[in-house]
């Protein structure tokens, strides 16, 4: 695995960019279908290239000196457009989080220093999100400025000048920064993480390699462009590869995906499992009939889903595994393959797959970091070239995560004799009580089995504990059922008793909390739990009180 690392590094060149490539694909494959999205826009990879060279004219007049643009755009023609255009200009692409607050989208492009943000009207009365941001700039506007000579100049140099030119002359290392995605926020503060142009690359090159894409393929673009997820797979990887790519801004329109899938005849499709419950629900049967391939990842997918899943559409999604700072997958499950009379098992059932080729992983002891035996459970290290340079502006929190060349991801896993990689937590979804490393996500697991849903009703998390450390607390949805019956549930279980919420610390919530990419909000979770515990010791307090007479008191 690590002489696999060394081979994509020794990659590396001066021709090593997002742009170089896609204009080399773009000019293989000029009338062919580029992307589409859900308002009927169709472009093919020549339009393509000529309308992202126009566009990064006018941006360039609107952002001189500037070397980071923002984009505020959903995935859609316009939004791959825009950051096409910003990456021909040799500038550093930072799609912002419109789901997020705005306190944290302002924190984003303060640590940027952002001027410059390209959206579109009609986009933010989608969102809700005022026009009136220092900065803004629209769509609508820069493509009415754009004069018929433009357009022709445009045409003329996608079709016929020497890349050099077509680039400005901007040969980009593959080390330099060519997006920052700001990670979700799942565990703390966002962070700005720092992608290169060979981060990106080396895992398209990588993913492709498993996945084997076709001249035919086309791509389910669900996935926001703010998540690293989707700005790679759903829209850099099909882009790159010379493949079509289908964008629908609004991944939770079940009804509009499922017909989007099967007008475009789908192949592969990238999505949290979140979404695949969305799905289910309002998807038809027949809509999905033409992908060959679903990966699901960004949580983790439950049994229960992907039966659901594969009884309804007749494919069965399959786990992956990556992480923002990874550009991002690390591993993936990919179907059985029989050739000639020769298997190969590449799905293993509670397992994410193999590693991708050039990424390098190890399993190691949380506390002394030493490397642990097969099958043994620890903290998962990975190394290889999609890993990210640095956290933007944060030298601390960077030296916290990078090992040498190894990422200290957080998660505990282990890798069985086959090389399968499983995930059983993240650390920080573990609780220390009494000494014990107590996994939450094992306790939710109880919780749904007994049930029988594939939905996230209930959530675990846990509060400080001055004897014990921490102490788990359950929020959870009026559909669940009480907190008498939850407990009920997990007294009759057969786990330890440490593992088991006390009856007071069952919390009925409206919604359960979470982020744009569908991941649990942990941070939310723990401060919902600590306000709703700390409002119940106060009534506690206040009915003591007024059992006592104010000459006692």
């Amino acid at each position: 695995m690590e002489l696999s690392c060394d081979y994509f590094n020794s990659l590396k060149s001066t021709d090593r960019s997002l742009v170089r490539h896609f204009v080399k694909a773009a000019r293989k494959n000029w009338r062919k279908r580029c992307i589409s999205d859900s308002t009927g826009k169709q472009l093919s990879y020549g339009r393509t290239l000529t309308g992202a060279l126009a566009l990064a004219g006018e941006i360039d007049k609107l952002t001189q000196s500037q070397d980071k643009v923002g984009i505020l755009l959903p995935p859609s023609a316009g939004g791959a457009l825009a950051n096409l255009a910003v990456t021909l200009l040799g500038k550093v692409a930072v799609n912002l989080n419109y789901t997020t607050s705005e306190e944290a989208r302002k924190l984003a492009i303060e640590q940027c220093n952002i001027k410059c943000i390209i959206s579109a009207r009609s986009f933010l009365k989608r969102v809700a999100i005022c026009e009136d941001m220092e900065g803004l700039v629209f769509l609508e506007d820069i493509a009415n400025k754009i004069k018929p000579s433009v357009k022709l100049g445009a045409y003329l140099k996608a079709r016929f000048m020497p890349l050099f030119g077509l680039t400005k002359g901007r040969y980009r290392w593959g080390d330099d920064t060519a997006t920052i995605i700001f990670s979700s926020g799942s565990t703390g503060r966002p962070k700005g993480v720092m992608l290169s142009h060979h981060n990106l690359l080396s895992n398209i090159e990588a993913l492709r390699m498993v996945i084997r894409l076709r001249p035919d393929d086309n791509l389910v673009g669900v996935l926001p462009l703010f998540h690293s997820f989707g700005f790679n797979c759903g829209l850099w990887l099909p882009l790159v590869c010379g493949v079509s790519v289908a964008c629908i801004a609004n991944p939770l329109d079940g009804e509009t995906v499922g017909k989007c899938v099967r007008q475009n005849r789908s192949t592969i499709l990238f999505t949290p499992p979140t979404f695949l419950l969305n799905y289910i629900r309002r998807a038809g049967a027949e809509d999905f009939k033409s992908l060959r391939l679903v990966a699901a990842g960004a949580e983790k997918l439950r049994k229960r889903l992907a039966d659901s899943f594969e009884a309804k559409f007749g494919i069965r999604p399959l786990e992956g595994y990556g992480a923002t700072e990874l550009s991002p997958v690390v591993s993936l499950n990919i179907p059985d393959v029989e050739i000639g009379g020769v298997s190969q098992v590449g799905n293993k059932p509670d397992s994410v797959g193999h590693p991708l080729p050039g990424l390098a992983v190890k399993i190691v002891d949380v506390a002394s970091k030493e490397p642990l035996e097969i099958g043994a459970e620890g903290l998962l290290m990975i190394k290889g070239p999609n890993l990210m340079s640095g956290y933007l502006n944060m030298e601390k929190e960077t030296a916290e995560v990078l090992e040498g060349p190894w990422y200290n991801t957080g998660d505990i896993a282990r890798v069985d004799e086959d090389g399968f990689l499983t995930i059983t937590d993240r650390l920080s979804r573990f609780s220390k009580i009494g000494g014990e490393m107590v996994p939450h996500v094992a306790v939710e697991e109880i919780y749904l089995q007994s049930l029988d849903t594939t939905e996230r009703v209930v959530a675990v998390t846990s509060v400080p504990n001055p004897k014990r450390g921490e102490e788990l607390v359950v929020l959870h949805l009026d559909k669940a059922g009480s907190g008498e019956k939850l407990h009920k549930i997990i007294a009759e279980s057969e786990l330890p008793n440490m593992w088991k919420p006390k009856p007071s610390n069952y919390i009925k919530v409206e919604s359960i909390p979470v982020l744009g990419s569908g991941k649990l909000d942990i941070m939310k979770l723990r401060k919902m739990a600590a306000r709703a515990l700390i409002k119940m010791l106060e009534d506690q307090v206040q009915m003591l009180r007024d059992d006592i007479e104010p000459t006692e008191r």
